[in-house]
């Protein structure tokens, strides 16, 4: 799995587009990928945290574990 981008790298971004650089522009200027740059400028304006999101994780056992108490113990 891929690693998240340097918190640094995303500050700087999201400060360019304080400074009135669209988010197409900034991603442009330091070389991330459009949709990046928009999806961190969302988050910023939802959480007002702008950090990576956790990635990985257990995806198999959580249909499991909503119908855990549909399976009978033995």
């Amino acid at each position: 799995m891929a690693q998240a981008l340097s918190m640094d790298l995303r500050s700087r971004l999201l400060a360019a587009v304080d400074s009135g650089l669209s988010c197409r522009g900034a991603a442009a200027r330091f070389g991330v990928a459009p949709s990046k740059a928009i999806r961190w400028e969302a988050q910023r304006r939802e959480t007002v945290d702008f950090a990576p999101k956790p990635q990985g994780g257990d995806m198999s056992s959580r249909p499991v574990e909503e119908r855990a108490a549909d399976i009978p113990a033995i």
